[in-house]
């Protein structure tokens, strides 16, 4: 049963956190949306895809302390946490900004890090909480030009799998997505073609969410497409 849950979606103003947001709002649940493009965020909400619409910046603690308390106090306690929010820099190692480097990691890795922070307590308390992270099938290969992301998802599976344990006793569970190729505006700055549309990667995401045993905690889920 969804009625009366609630989540929050992370990068939700666009590509595959928008479908998401959509797909966990279709199933019941009241859905705040996250991201740093308000306007985004806004039509997500105006064609009935989520509740509550914030803006603001993963990589901020107390942003992310500020979206929790807020969300709770508008719409109850989190009961899903997906952590969507992403970034991309493509370039060889060599020709890569330090500076570059640690922003991609600070929003695809660090980000997810400060949310589940903020989300855990409450889930822990409440002895009931999942959170779903989306990483990508670049987190398990190596590709050209895409080390700043690689490393962020590799890293971000690795966090999955550090909450999955430390979480298990307390009856919340932590699992990654892993998406392939996907038709979003991201994916339209590499050379790869689609494979799979942002809706597919959703209904995938609120499988981890709503209907996945319990056991699946910890879990890396590959979609290919």
């Amino acid at each position: 049963m969804t009625a009366g849950r609630t989540a929050i979606v992370t990068g939700g103003g666009r590509g595959i956190g928008a479908a998401v947001a959509r797909a966990l709002t279709a199933r019941g649940l009241r859905v705040t949306v996250f991201a740093r493009t308000e306007a985004q965020l806004r039509a997500v909400v105006a064609e009935g895809g989520a509740a509550r619409a914030v803006a603001g910046d993963v990589r901020s603690a107390a942003a992310v302390e500020r979206l929790v308390a807020g969300h709770e106090a508008a719409l109850g306690p989190v009961d899903v946490l997906v952590n969507g929010a992403g970034i991309l820099a493509r370039g060889l190692a060599e020709h890569t900004a330090p500076e570059t480097f640690r922003e991609v990691l600070d929003v695809n890795l660090v980000g997810p890090f400060l949310c589940a922070r903020a989300a855990i307590p409450g889930m822990k308390a409440r002895g009931r909480g999942r959170i779903v992270n989306v990483a990508s099938i670049s987190g398990t290969i190596g590709t050209a030009e895409a080390a700043a992301y690689n490393a962020s998802k590799w890293g971000l599976i690795g966090l999955t799998r550090c909450l999955a344990e430390e979480l298990r006793d307390h009856g919340v569970q932590c699992v990654a997505v892993s998406p392939g190729s996907t038709d979003t505006e991201m994916l339209a700055r590499t050379p790869f073609p689609p494979r799979m549309s942002a809706d597919e990667v959703a209904r995938v995401v609120v499988f981890a969410a709503l209907d996945a045993p319990d056991a699946i905690t910890g879990a890396n889920l590959e979609v290919y497409g």
